[in-house]
C-alpha cells in the first residue's frame, strides 16, 4: 500500500475515505500546519510518501524535483464535483498504475487520468 502526504489543500472528507480504503495517510495539517509548498514537498520526501494535493505548483519540474520523490498526484477539482473527487482518486490509488509512484507525476482529471516518469 501507498504511503501518502495529504497536502492542507485536501479535504477531510478525502482523507477519510483514503484511510478507509486502508492507505497510511498522514495529513500536513496534522504535521506542519502553514508550512510553505518547498517544506511539504521536502516532508513527503523524507517521510518517502506520495504527496497528493489539489495544488497544480506541485507539477512544475523547475521547482519540485519530482525525479528523485516518492511520487505526486494532482487532483484537477475544478472539473469535479466532490464524489467524483473522492471516487476518481481512491479508484486511482488502488489501481495497478499507482503500485510505484517513485519518480512520477500523475494527474487526476474528470475523463482520464495523466502520468508522466521522471527517470
Amino acid at each position: 500500500m501507498l504511503k501518502i502526504l495529504a497536502d492542507e489543500c485536501v479535504h477531510e472528507d478525502l482523507i477519510e475515505a483514503i484511510r478507509g480504503e486502508g492507505f497510511d495517510v498522514l495529513n500536513v495539517r496534522e504535521l506542519a500546519q502553514g508550512a510553505s509548498d518547498e517544506n511539504v514537498f521536502e516532508l513527503a520526501m523524507k517521510q518517502k510518501r506520495v504527496l497528493l494535493t489539489f495544488d497544480r505548483e506541485f507539477g512544475n519540474i523547475f521547482i519540485y524535483d519530482i525525479k528523485n520523490s516518492f511520487g505526486v498526484v494532482i487532483i484537477l477539482i475544478g472539473q469535479l464535483k466532490k464524489e467524483e473527487i473522492i471516487k476518481y482518486t481512491t479508484t486511482f490509488l488502488k489501481s495497478e498504475l499507482a503500485k510505484n509512484m517513485k519518480k512520477k507525476l500523475a494527474i487526476i482529471g474528470k475523463k482520464k487520468v495523466r502520468i508522466r516518469s521522471f527517470l
